[in-house]
């Protein structure tokens, strides 16, 4: 009985142990994990929304500068000494970055020492403010691994090291806050494109908000403007970013050949402002790169050469390329008139009918359709080859002559009359000079108007009226 005692002491005893350890230990583990807690807290430098954040101010050595949201976008304080258009990914990156910034160590104390050792002596300093309450952030050299930068805030009298990726998506140059677009319009704010070369003016558009469509200076008043052309050219140089942008210097006109530019770019905006941008083929890398000196800001920068091909444009490439005579579904009758034929033709495509000096032309027979629309084709389209302003022809002995009776009963006629030298023909249209030239050897030769006249006179018994 005395030994039973005995074991059933020993027992409590070594549970009793067993307990009190227990207890040690868990106290300790939760006393860790606190701290733990605790540190990892304190990491945690800013936790603001970046959407509230509205200003920026950032004072070093290198750079100072104070930026504030206006509107939607990102301004130059107006008490700042100059004024350039800012990177809004940039400045929205800085927001976007410092608003959740953590850090992965704490240093310590951040004692003058301390501070001298890590490069926080003369630091970066960036505030950035809610409009209610100011956030300061100082940094300081980066790690000798390259993975951190030391930092700290006027909240947190420790210095932490923050991620390298971090740090230098809130540091900036001069050069990174700098807007790099192309042009600071967007699509719909584009109202006037003028390209000059050697002082002379190349091209000037012009877009009419009343209509809807881009023109061309008055004495171009004859020539129909393609308002793709211009519209593509726009959508391009609104989304043009610059590939890198170069230093400013007091000589850079001369330095990367801007005082003999290859051409000169103005941008007209909406608001009654304009953009000047001079273009240089300079270096051995022209083939790749084209230098911009943006004249407001004096900044030079360099784009791509393939996509800067608008400065190589001319009038002749905004202008419609093809005439479209008629369409054939949209008239009654047409005839035709040339050195070799002249004829003439009714015709109801909608009803699969034409007649010819009174041969019926039965366009069900799906031979005979296919030979009459490849003979209208031949002429219903004219092809462009040139533009010419200066001259002022007269319609007098056309060598093609077509004339028109459009559903509506309405008259139109395009007439083709020689320039003089070789096949080229200024183009009339309803009596008036287009302003264009075309080549008439589409008129006579293989696979030509004339031949197709003669396979479609064939094949459906008409006698070809040969002049």
């Amino acid at each position: 009985m005395k030994k039973v005692i005995i074991a059933i002491i020993v027992l409590a005893v070594i549970a009793g142990i067993s307990v009190g350890a227990f207890v040690s230990v868990k106290n300790k583990s939760e006393k860790e994990t606190k701290k733990q807690e605790e540190s990892l807290a304190d990491n945690v430098l800013f936790n603001l929304d970046s959407e509230t954040l509205i200003r920026i101010d950032v004072e070093s050595s290198d750079i100072n500068y104070s930026a504030e949201l206006n509107d939607g976008k990102w301004i130059m304080n107006s008490s700042q000494d100059e004024n350039f258009e800012l990177n809004q990914t940039t400045l929205q990156g800085i927001c976007t970055y410092f608003a959740q910034l953590t850090a992965d160590t704490n240093y310590g104390e951040a004692t003058d020492e301390n501070k001298a050792k890590y490069g926080l002596s003369e630091p970066y300093t960036i505030t950035v403010s809610d409009g209610t309450s100011d956030y300061t952030l100082h940094i300081g050299d980066k790690s000798p691994t390259g993975d951190y930068y030391y930092a700290y805030t006027d909240t947190k009298n420790n210095i932490y090291a923050i991620p390298a990726s971090d740090a230098e998506s809130i540091l900036t140059t001069r050069l990174s806050i700098k807007d790099d677009n192309f042009i600071p319009y967007k699509d719909n704010e584009v109202v006037g494109m003028t390209l000059r070369k050697n002082g002379k003016i190349i091209y000037d558009l012009t877009y009419n908000s009343k209509n809807g469509r881009w023109e061309l200076p008055e004495e171009y008043a004859m020539l129909t403007v393609n308002q793709t052309k211009p519209s593509t050219m726009v959508t391009l140089i609104t989304r043009l970013t610059a590939e890198q942008m170069l230093d400013e210097t007091d000589d850079d006109i001369k330095t990367y050949g801007f005082d003999e530019p290859e051409a000169e770019f103005t941008v007209r905006g909406s608001d009654g402002t304009e953009k000047t941008i001079l273009m240089s083929y300079y270096g051995k890398d022209a083939k790749t790169y084209t230098h911009v000196y943006m004249t407001d800001s004096k900044q030079v920068e360099t784009y791509y050469t393939q996509d800067m091909k608008f400065i190589n444009y001319e009038i002749f490439d905004f202008v419609m390329q093809t005439i479209e005579n008629a369409n054939l579904y949209s008239i009654k009758d047409f005839e035709i008139n040339c050195d070799e034929f002249s004829d003439k033709f009714t015709v109801d495509a909608a009803n699969s009918y034409a007649e010819c000096r009174g041969t019926e032309i039965d366009l069900n027979v799906a031979e005979i359709k296919s030979f009459f629309t490849t003979f209208y084709n031949t002429f219903s389209y004219i092809t462009i080859n040139d533009i010419d302003i200066e001259v002022k022809p007269e319609l007098t002995d056309p060598v093609l002559s077509l004339k028109y009776t459009n559903s509506d009963d309405s008259k139109t006629s395009i007439d083709l009359v020689s320039t003089g030298e070789g096949d080229n023909c200024y183009v009339f249209a309803d009596g008036e000079y287009t302003g264009t030239v075309t080549s008439s050897n589409f008129m006579s030769g293989t696979d030509s108007m004339l031949s197709a006249y003669e396979v479609l006179c064939r094949h459906t018994g008409i006698e070809p009226n040969n002049n």
